[in-house]
């Protein structure tokens, strides 16, 4: 079981905080040995209370037990969904039931969702966007931010708090030591940074162009933000905001942090392992030091880092080894998960290693080629001829990297 917090973090804004070690495998899919928590807000007025967000669906029961701790349920007077997945929606159910007098907030399509999801037919109202809600001396706006990550997410700000609650947006995995951001010492600070990285490649990669556009939205809203409260990981005040949307903004455009390289590679029986060493070692002459991600007989390299480094990488080198004259099963997810993942905007180096039959370079090309990846090369060898292979290393790496013969357009 995990840990959970209770904390206040504004003058009546508090957060129920399940911090959850059990989960290994994030949506089913990606890798998170740093842990998760579910962020859970109540604000409390004169009139009643509002609750932003519950708990996964296998914590209900946990959630109500845990909220009745701080709280009078019969006094819980709005429920705002900011999102219906699960990990936020899961405890809906029981909190209705606990309270079926509670009206539920969100966006239209969410009631719909509800109804599917859980069986149950709550006192839905829908907000639009823009909406503001006036309740105990509180006043609510709500803001559409759709794709971050679902169709239908929002976000609230509460005006008198100057608190936006942004849901999945914003968040991070990781399992922070205190609250707010500015409150973790450097080196926590720094994982929590990757961890942000990871959780955006991972999660809201897909759809970064909202990301854009949505904090311009929001910017144009003329808000006074001083406090960002995402529904996982760790939370933001202070000068911590305008760093962390910044941080956001930069993922949402794509941008790449420069000379950073990341290998990823399947390798059968060592020889594309051998030509991966190879690569390696030329690019340390250029003072480069590559994250590898290697899928061989004795590793398993992990998807969730490796799309995470990926992401903002400027330079990718795939290598890979051919499998029944078509690319390696593994190398295929690393590459469709790259496309549907990441930006396109990198200096891409396929090679591809085969026995009998050369297929997986040109396929690779192809599949990267349809989807927008266009500074790309591909070297296609035989098993065996690692000599040759790095002498073309020894052409396209540095053209790769820039700084090759001004003459070169290749890349």
């Amino acid at each position: 079981m995990g840990d959970i917090a209770y904390s206040r973090v504004g003058d009546n804004l508090y957060m129920l905080q399940y911090r959850d070690y059990e989960t290994k495998y994030f949506e089913g899919l990606w890798h998170i040995p740093e842990g998760v928590t579910y962020n859970s807000f109540i604000l409390e007025t004169r009139e009643g209370l509002v609750v932003f967000d519950t708990w996964k669906r296998s914590l209900r029961g946990l959630f109500i037990e845990e909220f009745s701790k701080h709280f009078d349920v019969r006094d819980v007077k709005y429920l705002v969904v900011h999102h219906m997945e699960p990990d936020h929606s899961g405890s809906i159910p029981y909190l209705l039931a606990s309270n079926p007098e509670v009206t539920v907030l969100g966006h239209v399509l969410s009631k719909g969702m509800i109804e599917s999801f859980y069986q149950v037919k709550p006192r839905f109202q829908p907000v639009k966007d823009g909406e503001v809600l006036q309740l105990g001396g509180y006043r609510l706006r709500f803001l559409h931010t759709p794709w971050l990550h679902w169709p239908e997410t929002i976000m609230t700000y509460v005006e008198e708090e100057e608190a936006l609650l942004t849901c999945d947006a914003f968040g991070s995995y990781g399992v922070p030591s205190r609250v707010f951001h500015d409150e973790l010492g450097v080196e926590e600070k720094e994982r929590f940074s990757r961890y942000m990285v990871k959780y955006f490649a991972n999660i809201i990669g897909h759809f970064r162009e909202w990301v854009v556009k949505n904090i311009e939205k929001i910017s144009q809203e003329n808000l006074n933000i001083s406090a960002i409260l995402p529904a996982h990981g760790v939370l933001y005040r202070g000068d911590s905001v305008r760093e962390v949307v910044e941080k956001y903004r930069s993922l949402g455009a794509g941008e790449t942090v420069p000379g950073k390289t990341v290998i990823a590679y399947t390798s059968m029986y060592g020889f594309v392992s051998e030509v991966v060493d190879d690569a390696v070692n030329l690019l340390d002459k250029y003072g480069i030091k590559p994250s590898v991600y290697g899928f061989t007989d004795r590793e398993r390299a992990d998807f969730s880092e490796l799309i995470a480094d990926a992401y903002q990488a400027e330079n990718l080198i795939i290598a890979t080894a051919t499998y029944e004259a078509r690319t390696f099963p593994l190398m295929k997810e690393v590459v469709e998960l790259i496309i549907e993942k990441t930006p396109v905007n990198k200096n891409v180096l396929v090679i591809a290693l085969y026995g009998w039959g050369g297929k997986a370079g040109a396929e690779l090309e192809e599949l990267l080629t349809k989807n927008g990846f266009r500074k790309l090369e591909v070297i296609e060898f035989r098993a065996g001829q690692r000599e040759n292979v790095q002498k073309e290393l020894e052409d396209r790496l540095p053209r790769l990297l820039g700084r090759g013969n001004a003459q070169e357009e290749t890349f």
